[in-house]
């Protein structure tokens, strides 16, 4: 089954639109899934395509056991991600899927377009790393956005979490808000969440940098100011990871403020991939929170 998901609001090109739409992709969290971006959905202007990303061994693709390393999930989504900027996605078994009954993804894309990546925390270090290989095969990434991760040149500052035991797995995830407001903790939820996201975060945290030319693509970056995972510091290591502008936000909130921050978020992605009129974002929300907003400094 195809990794990429577009919802009802993305089945469609833009009616007259004069310029190729943006797809962004986005990649949720260790131990998400697709719908951790649900409610991203109609926020973007019509010049931007949401892709969510769905990773195995969750949600609809439980079948398939997840990833522990970034490699394989590399190698399975170029060409899925691939399709989305020449338009065979939706004709080929690698392509995206609808969540929409009766419209295809290559009713989406139909036709090469610019293409963009989005990820927090794990889901940063696997856009980065697809950029990598995008930008390999001649077909690079015009943006990179990253939020609650650290460069990844950067070393890990704390212990690695998906060997702790079950217990004391289970007290990290609460420590860091990964089980705020989610379903309740069933005992099937439990067995579920830590098979999940220790395999994510096996795939995170052992991870190896190998140094390769920077990317050419701006990347910007996101951070919550009481992320208890990663400091600021780290985050704004980005800055070496490319060639091109940085630029640098910051939050209130823990490690999920992507979440809590969304509309902001958002709006900020659909300016840096204009030329597009990002009016659509503030029309369909009413007007732009950018409550917990500290800074936005390009460098």
């Amino acid at each position: 089954m195809p990794w990429l998901r577009l919802g009802p609001a993305e089945a469609t090109e833009p009616a007259g639109s004069r310029e190729p739409s943006v797809r962004l992709v986005c990649f949720p969290h260790a131990g998400a899934g697709a719908t951790s971006f649900a409610r991203w959905i109609g926020l973007f202007p019509p010049a931007v395509i949401l892709v969510r990303a769905q990773l195995p061994g969750r949600e609809d693709v439980t079948a398939q056991p997840p990833l522990r390393q970034v490699g394989d999930a590399v190698g399975a989504l170029l060409p899925q991600v691939a399709a989305l900027t020449d338009g065979t996605a939706g004709r080929t078994e690698g392509g995206a899927t609808s969540d929409t009954a009766g419209s295809t993804a290559s009713d989406t894309a139909s036709g090469a377009g610019p293409l963009a990546l989005y990820g927090h925390s794990m889901g940063a270090l696997v856009a980065f790393e697809l950029a990598r290989a995008l930008t390999a095969a001649g077909r690079p990434p015009s943006h990179l956005f990253v939020s609650g991760r650290r460069a990844p040149h950067q070393p890990s500052r704390r212990p690695p979490v998906h060997r702790f035991p079950d217990d004391e797995f289970v007290a990290a995830m609460e420590a860091m808000g990964a089980t705020d407001g989610v379903v309740p903790r069933t005992r099937a939820f439990l067995r579920y969440m830590v098979r999940v996201t220790r395999a994510d975060l096996e795939l995170s945290e052992e991870y190896g940098y190998r140094p390769t030319p920077r990317l050419g693509c701006p990347i910007t970056a996101f951070y919550g100011t009481e992320d208890p995972v990663v400091d600021i510091d780290q985050v704004e290591a980005w800055r070496h990871e490319t060639d091109a502008p940085f630029t640098f936000h910051t939050f209130t909130g823990g490690h999920f403020f992507h979440q809590r921050h969304r509309t902001a978020i958002v709006t900020l992605m659909s300016q840096a991939l204009g030329p597009a009129d990002t009016t659509g974002a503030v029309e369909a929300t009413g007007a732009v929170d950018t409550t917990g907003a500290v800074t936005g400094a390009p460098a």
